[in-house]
């Protein structure tokens, strides 16, 4: 078994990246090319509101076949926003030739749920900003590799439980 420290380095140097909108070189693409099913990084959106559907999803799609992304789960534990973003994702995944992990997206309706799926390898966390640094603890806790946007946390007691949870 491989621990995830690398692999969590991996996936946030290849999300910030991919968010940024950076230029992959030629070299990253061919590499890519020759990554097999072991080296998917299976991905899931928490939080798919309007700042994940505007930048944070578009952004992961273009790159996702690239650098071997799968998305494969979205969570909300509103319906409507479940739904609605399940349904974005399928569609822009199906605009930009990206394959999604099953026939359908999977819809887990809070964390605990998400977390207790097998073939999630990643999240991207996108809910309202007070929440971030808590959805992070919690990712990492489940051994997952964590993408969180700005601003990390509201308060220095949320930053510094992340970060010694993440530094550890």
């Amino acid at each position: 078994m491989t621990t995830n420290r690398n692999s969590r380095r991996d996936f946030m140097k290849t999300s910030i990246a991919g968010a940024a909108g950076i230029a992959i070189s030629s070299r990253a693409s061919s590499y890519a090319r020759i990554l097999g099913a072991n080296d998917r990084v299976r991905v899931a959106f928490v939080g798919p509101g309007d700042r994940a559907r505007d930048a944070l999803i578009p952004a992961f799609l273009r790159l996702a076949v690239e650098l071997n992304f799968e998305p494969v789960a979205v969570c909300d534990i509103w319906n409507k926003r479940r739904d609605e973003g399940a349904d974005f994702v399928a569609q822009k995944a199906d605009e930009l030739k990206v394959p999604l992990g099953g026939e359908q997206l999977a819809k887990a309706r809070n964390t605990d749920e998400l977390y207790s799926m097998k073939n999630i390898d990643a999240v991207i966390i996108a809910t309202a900003d007070f929440q971030h640094a808590y959805h992070c603890i919690e990712g990492v806790r489940a051994g997952k590799d964590v993408y969180v946007e700005k601003p990390f946390a509201n308060t220095m007691n949320d930053a510094r439980a992340a970060l010694k949870l993440v530094s550890a």
